[in-house]
């Protein structure tokens, strides 16, 4: 295997290989590095700049212009196929950066807006080929962390979230990590990241999905080895352009899980809290047992307006209010919107209302891809679904007053004009758990 300068400089790199599947030949395993900690001469910085700078003056199937154009029309979101299908649009970008520049070793970096707080400023450059002037106004300053949180606290939980809850649903529904880590930053970030049929124009749109996907390969290794359907492992992703140029035909989805295979891996996983306190209890006590658990399922239509709510079960709400630390709290459900242009730039605010009080249960910036006539999506005809979930925190809103408790989701205009048509809710609903404990 020939390992040209620029492999060595990443840092022996290309000295991981995986089989290729034709006999004596290797390929590289590239290493995705955090954004953050590299600087407009890494090795990686320089690739994608001088790959933007190529493939922007192209009017071909290896131009910028074009995976702009594929995520426009044949990206997946809000649903299951989310995370495998723009897992393969990095892995076809990451190997056409690769073969037009020359560096062979080349991995798309990612960007932790956790741990980097910031933009890079390597992007931030007016100069550079990865600079977008339409980003959000104070962007190159913003705290994105800070801002991140403000909005909403909700996320997903890479060592305990199943299946649909974390990758979603099919034919529609997002995950966890699409409604709220990845939808937020779009938002924040702004400009062309705000809507599909654009956001691949900015290379924050690279840096972002990298880090989204090295989420997902975090929830893989914690949770989802063993937690894949049958039904979604045998769908298919397509859309995509190989380093000629040509289009990919599908690709199976049970194909696309681990990493290594696909040609990659990441310095380390996303880092995520681990909790080996013993819960409080009384004395001596470390954990709570089940003893026994009750549920309820509810739905509520909408009339169209940009509003829904949905009652809870008053028995249900009645054991939350009298609750003691042995009763343990699930509340898992959706609300959908109508799929078209007037749910675009706007946020859906779900909140726990009581008593006169209320309670957020999470924000959502809409990421909307509005179906077009020969886009082939059946996913993008069907309503926009984000789901949205609840545990003990709402305990102290429920023990403030009397009366009924509602879930609510309104959609806030992000982009005022004057005559918009209102979006249009559809439906909710909701599954909540109580289970009875005792200390042991």
């Amino acid at each position: 295997m020939k390992v040209n300068r620029r492999a060595a400089l990443a840092g022996g790199v290309a000295a991981a290989v995986i089989g290729t599947g034709v006999a004596g030949a290797q390929t590289p395993v590239r290493i995705r590095k955090g954004a953050g900690g590299l600087t407009a001469t890494s090795d990686d910085v320089v690739a994608l700049s001088e790959a933007a700078r190529i493939m922007k003056r192209r009017n071909d199937g290896l131009s910028w212009a074009r995976q702009t154009q594929i995520h426009h029309r044949d990206s997946q979101h809000n649903n299951g196929l989310f995370l495998p299908w723009h897992r393969q649009q990095l892995v076809h970008m990451e190997r056409i950066v690769a073969r037009l520049t020359g560096h062979e070793s080349f991995a798309m970096p990612y960007w932790d807006w956790q741990e980097h707080r910031f933009l890079p400023e390597w992007v931030c450059d007016p100069d550079s080929p990865l600079y977008e002037r339409e980003r959000a106004r104070g962007v190159e300053t913003l705290d994105f962390a800070a801002a991140r949180w403000a909005e909403s606290s909700y996320t997903a939980r890479l060592a305990s979230d199943g299946f649909e809850t974390f990758c979603g649903k099919l034919p529609e529904g997002a995950g966890m990590v699409e409604g709220y880590g990845h939808n937020h930053i779009h938002q924040l970030i702004g400009g062309a990241m705000r809507h599909p049929r654009t956001s691949a124009r900015d290379a924050m749109f690279w840096l972002h999905h990298a880090n989204v996907d090295r989420v997902w390969a975090t929830w893989h290794r914690n949770r989802g080895r063993n937690l894949y359907p049958a039904e979604w492992t045998a769908r298919t992703v397509t859309g995509f352009v190989d380093v000629e140029g040509r289009p990919v035909g599908e690709l199976p989805v049970g194909g696309r899980l681990e990493t290594r295979p696909l040609g990659y891996d990441y310095d380390r996983l996303y880092p995520f809290p681990v909790f080996s306190v013993p819960e409080e209890g009384p004395p001596g006590a470390t954990r709570r047992v089940p003893t026994g658990a009750q549920s309820w399922t509810v739905r509520a239509g909408a009339a169209g307006a940009g509003r829904v709510s949905l009652t809870l079960p008053e028995e249900a709400v009645a054991r939350m209010r009298e609750a003691d630390d042995t009763l343990m709290i699930a509340g898992e459900g959706s609300v959908a919107y109508a799929r078209e242009a007037a749910l675009e730039d706007r946020s859906l605010e779900i909140r726990l209302t009581a008593g006169g009080r209320e309670r957020s249960l999470g924000s959502s910036p809409t990421f909307v891809h509005i179906p077009e006539a020969g886009d082939g999506h059946d996913g993008h005809r069907g309503p926009y679904v984000l789901p949205f979930r609840f545990g003990e925190e709402v305990l102290n809103l429920l023990a403030s007053g009397d009366g009924p408790a509602a879930v609510t989701v309104f959609a806030e205009d992000l982009a005022p004009e004057p005559a918009r048509p209102e979006a249009r809710a559809e439906w909710i609903e909701l599954t909540l758990k109580l289970t009875e404990t005792r200390w042991a």
